[in-house]
């Protein structure tokens, strides 16, 4: 609950005012019943009347109350007498207080004048034994079952005597169902607006949320490193940016419509039925604790299978993703059925907790049922009872099943929601695990910007050691070489042997463990990494296109770069001679991962793309291996022209690629072997020997060193 509060806290505003619209919903809501009790009892039974009051009475009528009245005072200082001699209720008795007091006066006696009315005696109204005996029992009456029995009687007198003065009680009843009505429709009116608003509110914090979250998550994945990837996987960051964030979406936006609502709806309710009939209300309080049990088994039950059912998730994710990056490969191989048979594995094992869990919440929706149904059950009978016995009316019974209903089902809803909240909130914690992860790589807070006038491109390894986390050898062991602008440095060596990852310390993707990186003599890692990526140019072993155009991938980074730039960048990487032949050019569409183009032409557009950034420093991993000969020959030879002045470093397998190279580095299980130019190499470097003899022919070799003795 503390993650859901630290995340709505930028909505807070706007929480309020749902918290308001769902109190003026509540309320209006709440009142609905005691108007339906009011139309029942008063408007239908009572004809309107809602008071033992008479507001009209004959001579006749007047007399015999004031019969029966201890103080008749009482009579003479509410009514006045009218030019048709008729006795009226005045006008300054109107308050809902005077009328209660007045009643609490002429109940008994107008239920008393009731009786002796009806009795079979002519002169009821003159026994005082009848009078004594009748007043006796209906004293004992309101001691057991209170006014409401009397009550009824004397309003049941009132009604009659306004009659007999010659008056339409019908139109008193109109009057009263007409106002009440009118009064209920203003109130549902209201009611729907504040929902309206409510719900509105509710959906525009979810979707805002859902966004903000999203974002912040993307944001947050962008400045990972390597080694943060490897820890949550990138098919778990995919599972937690998309379904996991629609599952917390989802969530606040029904905590703002439902779990706001529910117990302001029940708290109110409650307080409406003790003043209604306090005496079963431990009818609603039994079901309310049956309904907590039920619920709190649940969801003991289902914790654990909604954290498992989110690392299936991920599980399902990762095995689809590498089923379709691979296709071709597990279509060569004929492995169809093998990657069908783990991707079904991982498939049933996530059905089997859906059903699990499912099943439970299954039994949870005709339990509750159940409970409503005999809660309303048990309070029809003990109600009949009362009313039975006086204690209670018709209306008052259904304004009783009413709120209680009302309430039944907001904690009906509330356990609905215990049951979406748990998956939530692992969710929650899942995207709160990456929004909180520290950041092995990040800008020190007095890191130095680079500007790009004072950026030669020096680069230096200082006796440079690396371990990979986990593991148990280094992979880099004292690497310590300097590569200088206007020269191209070329490292060379096994499968395994550290090549990439000196690329990769130098992109800062990991910190050394031990030595130094150095660019123009400054630490990388007192430069900003924005500064410090901007002057390099990258060129990865597996050329990534994005989805869009040829100009949008060559110029990707560059929002400004101008037509003849991305040209002459194409030209340099030799990639103008398949652009040409497109017909939309530089604006022919490039697939997602580039699957439209060959390996070849996404290497040269890679390539394209570093050329078209003009950087200080290049670096090239194995970014020739898909290019033929010819061609690799021929784009380097361009590619040297343009970087003159740059330092170059490339990774290669090909030694080809680097017989040209100012210096080699040979590379054996994360050690320099040796560093020198070829000649010096084939006989310093056994390694480097074994590698040249193994790629080049003795006519090739000799003719390399005929050539570079030739230079010096």
């Amino acid at each position: 609950m503390q993650l859901l509060v630290k995340y709505l806290k930028p909505f807070w505003k706007i929480i309020a005012i749902i918290l308001v619209a769902h109190v003026v919903q509540a309320y209006s809501t709440l009142l609905l019943p005691t108007y339906t009790s009011g139309l029942v009892d008063v408007g239908i039974q009572a004809k309107g009347f809602e008071y033992a009051v008479p507001l009209a009475m004959s001579q006749e009528d007047y007399q015999n109350l004031q019969s029966l009245l201890e103080n008749p005072s009482q009579v003479e200082k509410a009514y006045y007498r009218g030019t048709d001699g008729v006795f009226h209720l005045k006008d300054q008795v109107s308050s809902k207080e005077q009328l209660t007091s007045l009643e609490e006066d002429l109940a008994i006696p107008l239920a008393l004048y009731q009786r002796l009315v009806h009795s079979d005696q002519a002169q009821a109204f003159s026994d005082q034994t009848l009078i004594s005996k009748e007043r006796d029992a209906l004293q004992k009456q309101a001691s057991i079952s209170g006014l409401t029995y009397v009550t009824s009687q004397g309003v049941q007198a009132a009604i009659q005597m306004y009659a007999d003065a010659g008056l339409n009680p019908n139109k008193v009843q109109f009057d009263y169902l007409f106002g009440k009505g009118f009064l209920m429709l203003g109130i549902t009116l209201v009611t729907i607006s504040s929902a309206v608003l409510a719900f509105y509110l509710a959906a525009k914090v979810g979707a805002d949320f859902g966004y903000r979250i999203r974002k912040q998550l993307f944001d947050k994945v962008l400045r990972f490193s390597d080694h943060e990837i490897e820890k949550f996987s990138s098919a778990s960051l995919i599972t937690r940016t998309t379904n996991d964030v629609q599952q917390i979406q989802m969530m606040v936006t029904l905590f703002l419509r439902i779990m706001i609502f529910s117990p302001i709806v029940a708290s109110g309710g409650l307080i409406y039925l003790f003043g209604i009939q306090p005496n079963i209300i431990w009818i609603l309080g039994l079901s309310i604790a049956v309904i907590a049990v039920m619920v709190f088994v649940l969801f003991k039950l289902t914790m654990p299978r909604f954290r498992r059912i989110q690392g299936l998730f991920d599980r399902v994710n990762l095995i689809a993703r590498e089923v379709i990056t691979g296709i071709q490969v597990i279509r060569a191989f004929g492995r169809q059925d093998y990657e069908g048979k783990r991707f079904d594995t991982a498939n049933y094992e996530l059905q089997q907790n859906h059903l699990f869990s499912g099943r439970v919440m299954s039994m949870m929706m005709p339990f509750m049922i159940f409970v409503l149904d005999a809660s309303s059950i048990l309070i029809v009978w003990n109600g009949s009872q009362q009313i039975a016995g006086g204690t209670m009316q018709v209306g008052q019974m259904m304004a009783f099943i009413s709120y209680s209903m009302q309430i039944l089902i907001s904690f009906v809803m509330l356990s609905n929601m215990s049951m979406m909240f748990p998956r939530s909130l692992v969710a929650l914690g899942r995207i709160d695990a990456v929004l909180e992860e520290p950041f092995s790589i990040y800008d020190q807070p007095q890191a130095l910007s680079l500007e790009a006038k004072q950026v030669k491109g020096q680069v230096t390894f200082n006796h440079v050691d690396f371990t990979y986390e986990g593991a148990d050898e280094k992979a880099l062991t004292d690497i310590d070489f300097v590569a200088h602008p206007g020269q191209t440095t070329a490292i060379i060596g096994a499968t395994g042997s550290g090549k990439s990852t000196i690329l990769n310390l130098l992109m800062r993707y990991y910190d050394v463990s031990e030595g130094q990186i150095l660019i123009d003599g400054q630490d990388i890692r007192n430069l900003k990494l924005a500064d410090l990526r901007r002057h390099i140019g990258y060129v990865p072993q597996k050329g990534v296109l994005f989805s869009g155009t040829i100009a949008s991938n060559i110029g990707f980074g560059l929002p400004d770069i101008e037509q003849n730039q991305l040209k002459e960048a194409a030209e340099i990487a030799h990639a103008s001679e398949f652009i040409n032949e497109k017909e939309e050019g530089m604006q022919a569409a490039i697939a997602q991962g580039g699957t439209n183009v060959s390996g070849g032409q996404k290497q040269r557009l890679s390539i394209a793309r570093a050329i078209a950034k003009r950087p200080e420093i290049y670096l090239f991993d194995d970014s020739f291996s898909a290019l033929d000969y010819r061609t690799d020959a021929s784009l380097r030879k361009a590619l040297n022209e343009t970087v003159k002045d740059a330092t170059v470093i490339i990774v290669a397998q090909r030694i080809s690629t680097i017989l040209d190279a100012d210096q080699i580095i040979v590379l054996d299980e994360g050690r320099i072997d040796g560093i020198g130019r070829h000649l010096d190499l084939m006989e310093k470097s056994a390694v480097y020997r074994e590698i040249a003899e193994s790629q080049l022919s003795q006519a090739e070799l000799a003719a390399q060193a005929h050539k570079q003795e030739k230079e010096v």
